[in-house]
């Protein structure tokens, strides 16, 4: 069974956005495709960073702090089971090159790491200038196609959908992601689903949202 682990987080503190963008994908992002390069056995078999640039959160008791506080970043990498995900963090190259590098650019006081399955409600394919919706459900999680239909995703030319189900209990029950081809129909999809929300949600649903550009480094 193929997993995916996303890491959503903010940045280091004291760290620009922009700053922080340019180490992520230019220096990090080198050193894990390094990584797959030299050993494609232990490293992730895909690798996607999405750059949030906007979103919607309420805070709230028991939700992680990254998902209370705002994203900045969800960071998606593929492995074929979690024995294969464990052992690519326990490599001398992990260990030497990547794990240094990340209190770099990440505030690993609010970092959270989410093993989940991937369930592809329609496959995205590869569309340079990706923007993804990303909607974060702790409870209440909707039927999977009643965000999409209740928002009009077809309006906004939405190209791709999945939903992720964690492995382990937690806080997230699950998280869905939306693909759209630009970031104006990102914000205005993003919104839709704002407003259809009441709908087909119950009142005490509680959720946060966030709008990313995506960056395919490794297709895998």
């Amino acid at each position: 069974m193929t997993i995916k682990t996303m890491i959503c987080g903010r940045r280091r503190l004291g760290q620009t956005l922009g700053e922080n963008r340019a180490h992520m994908k230019d220096h990090h992002g080198r050193l894990v495709l390094d990584y797959i390069a030299r050993e494609p056995s232990q490293a992730p078999r895909r690798y996607v960073q999405n750059h949030v640039f906007d979103g919607i959160y309420f805070g709230g008791d028991g939700q992680p702090r990254a998902l209370s506080l705002g994203l900045d970043f969800v960071t998606e990498v593929w492995f074929p089971d979690m024995a294969a995900a464990k052992s690519s963090r326990e490599t001398p190259f992990y260990l030497e090159q990547l794990q240094p590098d990340e209190p770099k650019m990440v505030d690993e006081t609010s970092v959270l790491g989410l093993p989940v399955t991937e369930e592809l409600i329609l496959p995205p394919g590869l569309r340079d200038g990706a923007v993804k919706v990303f909607l974060f459900w702790f409870n209440n999680a909707p039927d999977v196609k009643t965000v999409p239909d209740a928002a009009n995703g077809a309006d906004f030319g939405l190209f791709g959908q999945c939903r992720n189900l964690p492995l382990f209990p937690g806080p997230v029950e699950a998280v869905d992601e939306f693909w759209l081809p630009d970031e104006a129909a990102g914000l205005a999809f993003a919104q839709a689903c704002r407003d259809a929300a009441p709908a087909f949600a119950p009142s005490d649903t509680r959720y946060c949202l966030a709008i990313a550009r995506e960056h395919v480094l490794h297709a895998g």
